[in-house]
């Protein structure tokens, strides 16, 4: 089971008076209950609560992004921060300020980044854009593009996704494909995956996907629609196995299917018509 999770880079609230925070902390227990404490003491309300990856070494550290209600409050955010600024543990903050009544938007912290990697957020009124449009405009020609676009990002996911394995002590393309590239697929928004199968020696894969962003915006079209995800897939598992693989949709969540579920094969192993 799954639930919604607003990533929350930008609020609307109208006739409130919302600013935004950006707190560079040490990671120790007992910080948010204090900074808690103090904006509950002004009658302060957080309304969205983001913390970053927390920096590991040398000292351990961790960056948030707060928006806070100040309508009824009984301090100015400028006095709340030097407040909050005498905490042993707090490194930096830094107050965003609204445009406008009853609009917050998180437009200090950049870039958005996954571990090492520059992240960029498309929304689905986004994505609808360059993966429906694309088709209707070039037809076959775009399936073909976004078949290899799918396919050489894979690649490149794989490789990381081998790094992060090596840094966890896992050497099993199976395991690695299972524990990382699965979660991480489901971790960016992409989908809900499960490994089904995973035989590294003959080699085979068979993995679902419930609610592919790819799929879900064409359904009734009655034919599998997913050419960018399935040679994601594909692309993950070459790069894993050294092998190169072929993903093919056996079934879609666009032609009425339940779930999107890829049959992975070695492509010396495909038959030829």
């Amino acid at each position: 089971m799954s639930v919604p999770f607003d990533i929350g880079r930008f609020i609307i609230y109208p006739g409130r008076k919302i600013y935004g925070f950006l707190v560079t902390s040490k990671v120790k227990p007992g910080v948010l209950a204090t900074i808690s404490s103090i904006l509950s003491k002004y009658n302060v309300t957080i309304l969205y609560l983001s913390f970053s990856r927390f920096i590991t070494t040398p000292t351990r550290k961790v960056t948030a992004i707060a928006f806070c209600d100040f309508t009824e409050s009984t301090v100015s955010p400028e006095n709340l921060v030097k407040e909050v600024e005498k905490l042993e543990f707090i490194e930096k903050i830094e107050i965003i300020k609204p445009r406008i009544d009853g609009f917050m938007s998180d437009y200090k912290s950049f870039p958005l980044k996954i571990r090492e990697n520059r992240a960029v957020i498309i929304r689905d009124i986004g994505y609808k854009g360059l993966l429906v449009g694309i088709r209707k405009r070039f037809g076959s020609a775009a399936e073909a593009f976004l078949y290899y676009l799918g396919f050489e990002a894979g690649r490149e996911y794989g490789k990381d996704h081998k790094k992060m394995a090596k840094e966890l002590g896992i050497e099993d393309p199976a395991k690695i494909y299972d524990i990382i590239s699965a979660t991480m697929f489901n971790s960016v928004g992409y989908g809900r995956m499960e490994t089904i199968k995973f035989d590294s020696k003959k080699p085979y894969a068979l993995i679902r996907v419930h609610h592919s962003f790819e799929c879900e915006l064409e359904r009734g079209v009655n034919k599998p629609y997913s050419h960018l995800v399935r040679e994601m897939i594909a692309g993950v598992i070459t790069e894993l196995l050294g092998k190169e693989m072929h993903a093919e949709e056996i079934k879609c969540i666009a032609k009425g299917d339940p779930y999107c579920e890829f049959e992975v094969i070695q492509k010396t192993q495909i038959k030829k018509s």
